[in-house]
């Protein structure tokens, strides 16, 4: 009767750790999504790409952007805004992106809080922002983004 105890006690931590483990990678992977994402929307702009950059974006017009005390709306009218305001490739200049948080508010979406600082040849402009990154289609995009200085 010891023995039977002691087995069933046994599988249950084994039961219980193999749980936690699991649980450790479901939780981790969106990080590793949302992070790639954020890395390839990096790669983009320092390629001088904004239509890739905007790729991580969610394409549809309830798109929200705040900024310089502004609201906007819309991927479109976003990409248009970006294209205005870094006409070229020195305006773009080499972007770095530093994420200090992503916190999962559900397995659809996530806050993420970080830095942006970009080193062109006449300035270094830099500043934080925080994200709202939702899945969508199968596809982690930023449905909120508030960029400051």
């Amino acid at each position: 009767m010891l023995k039977k105890g002691l087995l069933n006690n046994a599988m249950g931590r084994i039961f219980a750790a193999l749980l936690l483990l699991v649980a450790c990678h479901v939780n981790a992977v969106p990080t590793e999504d949302i992070t790639r994402m954020l890395k390839g929307q990096e790669d983009a702009w320092n390629r001088g790409d904004l239509n890739a950059y905007m790729q991580g974006y969610w394409k549809n017009e309830q798109l929200r952007f705040v900024s310089n005390g502004k609201f906007s709306y819309g991927w479109e009218d976003t990409l248009a805004a970006y294209k205005k305001n870094y006409p070229n490739k020195e305006a773009l200049g080499e972007l770095k992106f530093t994420i200090k948080e992503i916190k999962m508010l559900s397995n659809y979406a996530a806050m993420v809080v970080g830095r942006w600082d970009l080193r062109r040849s006449k300035d270094a402009p830099s500043g934080v922002f925080t994200l709202l990154v939702e899945k969508i289609d199968d596809r982690w995009v930023i449905t909120m983004d508030h960029s400051s200085d």
